[in-house]
């Protein structure tokens, strides 16, 4: 089955027109999040970890609601002993609102997003789960993404959003800034070590904005996980060309709504992802980790790659969507780690179709990986938090 424009990340393609003017206002991406309009919620005390809930009334959602937030501090953990941070930032998809202030592909995750759902983030059994039980005791956050704008909005006017705040204000795009406030509140509120920011799909594009705007403030994190997602156009170009995805892609105008909702530094020539590590520009520690079927970016599919130097290579579709992330990464020295998996649902063995490695306890039948790929994403973790300060 394709996977439908909603879901597939890697399709988000920010530079498939040219570099756009910008309407509005902007923060610089140096700038701090805004945490003195935070608010404490609620509590609850579920798996061990108690869950406090907040809401950041300097960030309003697309269509309703604020940017929200979870702290999770392990049950028994003193709140004044220093621990790392874990940071989880889920996927989603990206969104816009056309010319006529409808939202797309639809109004999900555009609107406050819930305690419960929240914290339901931070309780799978994949990394996560090692992670709570990890003898770091880590704090846990799970930030929302209710601007549907892969935390990479400026906190800038949103094009053709006719939806406002109670006081009749415009609501921005400020995924960003959002997720910046959260991390800068908890270190407020707790005596914080290093953060770990996991992202996966949209989040996974997500960890590398947030990486260099917390870089750019002077306030990096230890390291970022990357699983199944970053900006590609050159796959995107590449697989509409090919029709390896059978569904046309995006028009240009979806491509111009989505470009506008993103803070500008991370929206010209030369900011994708992988430009940005390669230019040594992004020096935040990533593991990029991927399964080489994923068929949120049409699997195996075999097609013609383009790459940065203009060559080209035939690989399978997933495999080339990460594949100008792969050599980046490969190039950036003994910090960062490329992880490719094969990693399949349990009910195609073999077929390494999985997307999101990180959300399940599976295994790897990659052999040039470790079957128990989720002890190695650890393993580099554990390598980042012993690491000397930037």
């Amino acid at each position: 089955m394709r996977p439908s424009l909603a879901r597939r990340l890697l399709s988000v393609p920010l530079l498939a027109i040219a570099v756009l003017g910008f309407a509005g206002c902007y923060a610089p991406l140096q700038s701090p999040g805004k945490t003195a309009r935070i608010e404490f919620v609620s509590t609850a005390t579920t798996g061990g970890y108690r869950f406090d809930y907040y809401r950041n009334l300097a960030y309003p959602c697309s269509i309703s609601g604020y940017q929200t937030f979870v702290i999770g501090t392990k049950v028994g953990s003193s709140d004044t002993s220093t621990r790392p941070l874990w940071v989880r930032m889920r996927g989603g998809g990206v969104g816009f609102f056309d010319a006529n202030g409808i939202p797309r592909p639809g109004p999900g995750n555009k609107s406050e997003e819930s305690a419960a759902s929240l914290i339901n983030r931070l309780r799978d059994n994949g990394l996560i789960g090692r992670v709570r039980d990890d003898a770091a005791a880590f704090r846990l956050m799970a930030v929302s993404m209710c601007n549907h704008d892969i935390y990479a909005g400026g906190d800038q006017p949103d094009p053709n959003n006719p939806n406002t705040t109670p006081d009749g204000k415009p609501r921005t795009t400020n995924g960003l800034f959002a997720t910046k406030a959260a991390i800068a509140y908890e270190k407020q509120q707790f005596p914080t070590g290093k953060a770990i920011l996991h992202g996966g799909s949209a989040g996974s594009a997500g960890v590398f904005n947030v990486g260099i705007g917390l870089q750019k403030e002077g306030v990096p994190p230890a390291g970022a996980i990357a699983d199944s997602g970053e900006v590609n156009t050159l796959w995107e170009r590449a697989q509409r060309a090919q029709n390896i995805c059978g569904d046309g892609g995006r028009g240009e105008g979806a491509l111009a709504a989505i470009a506008a909702r993103i803070h500008p530094d991370l929206n010209h020539a030369g900011s994708e992802p992988d430009e940005l590590i390669a230019r040594r520009v992004l020096t935040v520690p990533i593991l990029h980790t991927w399964s080489s079927a994923d068929p949120n970016v049409c699997g195996a599919t075999p097609m013609t790659c383009s790459l940065r130097d203009g060559s080209t290579k035939t690989l399978g579709s997933a495999d080339c969507a990460h594949e100008p992330m792969r050599i980046a990464v490969a190039g950036a020295g003994a910090k960062f780690r490329n992880l490719r998996l094969c990693v399949s649902p349990d009910d195609a063995p073999g077929s390494c179709a999985t997307h999101v490695v990180t959300n399940k306890d599976g295994t790897n039948t990659d052999p040039a990986e470790a079957a128990d790929y989720l002890s190695t994403i650890l393993g580099w973790v554990h390598a980042r938090l012993a690491d000397a300060a930037p």
